[in-house]
């Protein structure tokens, strides 16, 4: 349950980022939203017993240190590319070394189930992979093209709404393509994986 409220925090602090530091910028405290995401990654790095992702995650919060010591309020906005890359890493990481991360998610739920899913779920990955991908240059120019306010409402707003059309797509792809699985209610998924999703990466990090 401990598990579970610290990544629903952290969660809540990735949702309001784009306004929190959207109205940090302005007031002249943009380096305080780069030490609170510095200090997360790096926490989660001294976690990590693999050497790789270790690596990675001591990268990005030095990354981010550097940022507020030469007062870059860009990285700011970079943020949300970051973790775009991350996700894009990781799922691509478990495209390479299966199960693939959808696959393991799944499994929380139905620990054994029919041949053909496995592949399924891995196509799905893929397309998870290509989103988060795709986010990572689009969240990273928006602030230079489009300004600051565009920036935040995309990040803070419509991205989220982009990944529940794409789960709800997938949901309903998956009913047609394979009528006869035991599909349940999204909302106890939901819970599924906010109680039990930390229990996916046990395998990756370790």
């Amino acid at each position: 349950m401990l598990k579970a409220l610290k990544a629903t925090l952290i969660t809540c602090l990735f949702l309001a980022y784009p306004f929190l530091s959207a109205y940090l910028a302005r007031q002249g405290y943009s380096g305080f939203i780069l030490v609170v995401f510095a200090g997360l990654t790096l926490w989660r790095g001294i976690k990590m017993k693999k050497t790789l992702w270790r690596a990675v995650a001591f990268a990005l919060a030095i990354s981010l240190l550097l940022g507020v010591y030469f007062a870059n309020v860009y990285l700011v906005w970079l943020i949300p590319s970051l973790v775009y890359l991350w996700l894009t890493f990781l799922f691509g990481y478990t495209l390479r070394f299966p199960p693939s991360i959808c696959e393991r998610l799944v499994r929380l739920q139905f620990p054994e189930f029919k041949p053909g899913i496995a592949e399924y779920l891995q196509q799905v990955t893929w397309v998870w992979a290509v989103f988060f991908a795709v986010n990572v240059p689009v969240c990273a120019l928006l602030p230079i093209l489009v300004g600051q306010d565009a920036w935040a409402l995309y990040t803070g707003l419509w991205v989220y709404v982009l990944m529940f059309l794409l789960m709800l797509a997938e949901w309903f792809y998956r009913r047609k393509r394979f009528p006869d699985l035991e599909i349940p209610p999204m909302m106890e998924t939901a819970r599924c994986f906010a109680l039990q999703g930390h229990k996916a990466f046990k395998d990756i990090w370790s």
